[in-house]
């Protein structure tokens, strides 16, 4: 069933078609999974794609996960597979196991872009598209910085995440404020549910929600939400520009394969610590509580007693320091 181009809302559809054009999030005629939760966010973030899909030709396609972690999951579930289905969506739904246990937050959201990944793959997807907005943005921001993320981190939510295979990730709404989105449901009465989750202070998100951005908005208004989102997208940029020069800096002064990574102390020396630091990081790959053998480690770089130094990075990765050179020593689990 096609949607109403104009109309109520529109400005809504007009912020996101700037930011799809912008961060070249959608191609004429893409296959595009939507993740839609049952929220306001995501129930607005189909309609819009619905509506601009007359004009991009793009076919759309619903996923849902139940993750079963409130009284009303199946519920939703229900209610949003029916609607999607009557408005001539084909969708796409799977029942969570049991997430029971420690850090439920972050197996939740796994198992949640596990499922989006196979859906896309199985119907050939070019784009799993999601509602954050510029509150979720803003709000994983401020998390990150409680926990003391760097550059890259601190950017929050991007916009496009550009996948090295199969789809990419969209955020449509991400410069549209989540009242907007609630506002924009209302005018059009679709039908939406509130995830409990959202208030529960065991998630940062929400915790930071309430105690940090709620206040700070009360304050200053409305327009600070905005101003951290800027600051966010700033931070972005440059860390885009740093993992860029870093990646061209690794590629001429790395040597050796496999688990052992060798840099020539002249090469990295007159290098900022930024730049050190990301060279060391990839060389030590994506292992975890790897920060602070990283930062021992750079601040023997900036010494020059010549002595040979090791540090313990994370599971079983070394780094060892001599006069003349660094060599990263990855565990066979890493390798």
């Amino acid at each position: 069933m096609e949607r109403e181009f104009g109309g109520p809302g529109f400005a809504i559809v007009e912020q996101a078609t700037r930011t799809i054009d912008r961060h070249s999030m959608l191609a004429e005629g893409d296959i595009v999974v939507i993740a839609v939760s049952g929220g306001p966010d995501s129930t607005c973030l189909l309609d819009v794609l619905h509506r601009l899909s007359s004009k991009r030709s793009w076919e759309l396609h619903v996923a849902h996960v139940d993750h079963g972690l409130s009284e009303a999951s199946e519920a939703i579930a229900a209610r949003v597979s029916s609607d999607a289905a009557a408005a001539g969506f084909e969708v796409h739904l799977i029942k969570a196991p049991d997430l029971a246990g420690s850090n439920l937050h972050a197996r939740a959201r796994l198992f949640r872009y596990s499922f989006f990944e196979t859906v896309a793959r199985e119907i050939g997807a070019h784009v799993v598209a999601t509602g954050h907005t510029l509150d979720d943005r803003v709000e994983t921001t401020i998390a990150r910085l409680i926990h003391g993320a760097g550059t890259e981190g601190l950017a929050g939510i991007p916009p496009v995440i550009q996948a090295e295979a199969g789809a990419k990730r969209a955020r449509p709404l991400i410069e549209v404020r989540r009242g907007a989105t609630r506002a924009y449901c209302d005018e059009l009465e679709l039908a939406y549910d509130d995830d409990p989750a959202n208030s529960d202070d065991r998630f940062d998100r929400s915790s930071v929600r309430a105690t940090v951005v709620a206040p700070i908005e009360q304050r200053w208004g409305e327009g600070a939400v905005a101003a951290m989102a800027t600051s966010a997208e700033r931070l972005s940029d440059d860390a885009e520009a740093l993992k860029g020069l870093a990646g061209t800096l690794y590629n001429e002064l790395a040597r050796g394969e496999g688990g052992e990574v060798h840099f020539e102390r002249p090469g990295l020396n007159p290098l900022p610590r930024a730049l050190r630091r990301r060279m060391l990081e990839r060389a030590v790959g994506r292992v975890r509580d790897r920060s602070g053998g990283i930062e021992a480690a750079l601040d023997a770089l900036e010494k020059s007693d010549g002595g040979i130094r090791h540090f313990d990075v994370a599971s079983g990765t070394t780094i060892e320091i001599t006069r003349d050179e660094v060599v990263v020593q990855r565990s066979a689990t890493e390798q």
